[in-house]
């Protein structure tokens, strides 16, 4: 029988006006709370809203839902919940920002009155139809390299505040639906305000994002795995993560190559372009001993290479 321990994990964003006098002490109490029932996570506030994503005991989690509503005074939260056996976090922040996405446009902030959403059944409707469209996917690279829809499109950014700039060289016709993805749909709600300041009026986005669409079409049109921010790194149609993708201690961007570690034969991830720009160690401290101790690097070599073999 399967022992190991069951993580439960909530992800949650809410553009709602936070007034600022409030927030930090909004961020203290909230952080309090937490650390008392030792969860962990990350949670942003902001004077547009609330984002996050934590972890904890299946009860922790659902008092808490109701608790970060209350300090943010609105009961209308849209959770994705998951499990995993893997741990999700290992430590708690709770974070005061300007934004709680970082696309660097504060002054743009969804209204309640623009419903640009596509249902997960909407839009696997749309992505199974001939209709015509524009697919985008508006995650970063780092993201969008473990997966992303049939067909769509990567801006190819290294960080959402990008978006702009690419939209100032994308030809984008005016006249073709646009549909809009990411993880859990924040990014969207912005981005697709930035189209409509240059004129865009057939914008749409899926609502919940990837995560949402998985729970609901395991065997859709997503292809590939989905990044997610926290120590599963990606996880499977399934919701579940699969250790197909680690974190390269390079660039600390995804990777998909295993490879062992010149000095202590450690197995771990290393993307492409770190392999060609130093040395095959596994962290800082294996990193610092590889370039400082001379002659010592033979041996750590021949250590990793029986390491390998035996």
């Amino acid at each position: 029988m399967d022992s190991s321990p069951l993580w439960f994990v909530t992800s949650f964003y809410r553009f709602v006006p936070v007034d600022r006098d409030r927030i930090l002490g909004i961020r203290a109490t909230l952080k309090d709370w937490m650390s008392q029932r030792s969860m962990r996570g990350l949670v942003l506030i902001a004077p547009e809203g609330v984002n996050g994503t934590v972890s904890g005991s299946q009860s922790d989690i659902s008092e808490f839902k109701d608790f970060v509503q209350d300090l943010v005074q609105t009961h209308d939260i849209r959770f994705k919940d998951a499990t995993t056996p893997v741990r999700p976090f290992h430590r708690l922040s709770v974070d005061a920002r300007e934004e709680i996405v970082g696309l660097k446009r504060p002054d743009l902030v969804p209204l309640e009155t623009q419903d640009h959403h596509l249902t997960p059944a909407e839009w696997h409707e749309w992505m199974t139809s001939d209709r015509e469209k524009l697919v985008i996917d508006t995650r970063n690279t780092y993201e969008t390299m473990a997966g992303k829809f049939k067909g769509a499109v990567d801006p190819g950014l290294k960080t959402f505040a990008e978006w702009s700039t690419y939209l100032d060289t994308a030809q984008i016709s005016k006249d073709v639906p646009v549909l809009m993805y990411c993880t859990g749909g924040i990014r969207c709600e912005k981005a697709i305000l930035e189209m409509r300041t240059r004129g865009f009026d057939q914008v749409y986005q899926l609502r919940d994002g990837i995560l949402g669409y998985l729970a609901e079409f395991p065997d859709g049109e997503f292809e590939g795995e989905c990044f997610v921010f926290d120590d599963r790194v990606t996880v499977g149609p399934d919701l579940q993560p699969t250790g197909n993708f680690g974190i390269c201690p390079g660039c600390g961007l995804t990777a998909s190559k295993v490879v062992s570690c010149e000095w202590c034969g450690n197995s771990f991830f290393h993307c492409q372009d770190c392999e060609t720009k130093r040395p095959s160690v596994c962290c800082k401290t294996c990193l610092d001993r590889w370039q400082h101790r001379g002659p010592g690097r033979e041996i750590a070599q021949e250590r990793a290479g029986s390491q390998q073999t035996g």
